[in-house]
């Protein structure tokens, strides 16, 4: 009996070492998508779909290189609140998908154009200028403030901290998702084995005493 119940636990490993796994993160402004069968077997040249998931509108696609991975810049649809759903094709009828929320993105909006520095003097009127000279001759010329770039409006600053946080965050996001996806390891399999087989024995042991 016990040995029965270890084969047929043992029978759907093969199945069990084909599941394939993905899953994606925000990194800076490209979205990381990496897969694999399992911690030591990615997913080569694997295709991988990316879905809009307001209307399921198929935005993009693309292979996965030697290490499972596949990146791509941030979508207009993510940019303007679309969540996006990343789907991966391992051949052999191996798929799976995963899903970012829209709220992963809020920092990933497209930067404000720097608005053009202004040349000191350059909209006051001439007449207003020669007029403020001649009334004070004698009154010493302020310096002159001179600035040595544009200064960065908030969403700039903003747009530059969430980057410097992605980067930060990107590999903590990226381990958190493997471990969600990190199938059972050879100790919770032995584990229970074990589980099962001691209840097997308890099984018997009762049996044996109506006997």
């Amino acid at each position: 009996m016990p040995l029965l119940l270890l084969a047929a636990l043992l029978l759907p490993a093969p199945a069990q070492a084909h599941r394939v796994n993905i899953f994606a993160w925000l990194e800076g402004d490209s979205v990381m998508v990496e897969c694999g069968f399992n911690r030591s077997s990615p997913v080569k040249n694997g295709l991988v779909t990316v879905f809009d998931v307001t209307d399921g509108k198929e935005l993009l696609r693309g292979h996965t290189d030697d290490n499972g991975r596949f990146s791509f810049p941030v979508p207009a649809a993510a940019r303007a609140g679309h969540g996006l759903r990343m789907q991966i094709a391992a051949g052999e009828g191996h798929q799976n998908d995963w899903t970012m929320d829209a709220s992963e993105f809020s920092g990933a909006a497209a930067p404000t154009a720097s608005p053009l520095e202004k040349v000191d003097g350059a909209d006051r009127p001439q007449g207003a200028a020669d007029s403020a000279t001649a009334a004070a001759p004698s009154a010493p010329a302020a310096p002159a403030l001179t600035r040595t770039g544009p200064s960065a409006t908030p969403d700039e600053v903003r747009a530059i901290v969430n980057a410097a946080l992605d980067a930060k965050l990107g590999p903590i996001r990226r381990d958190l998702a493997a471990q969600v996806n990190a199938g059972p390891s050879l100790r919770d399999i032995i584990g229970g084995i074990g589980w099962i087989l001691g209840l097997a024995g308890i099984g018997l042991y009762f049996k044996g005493r109506r006997g």
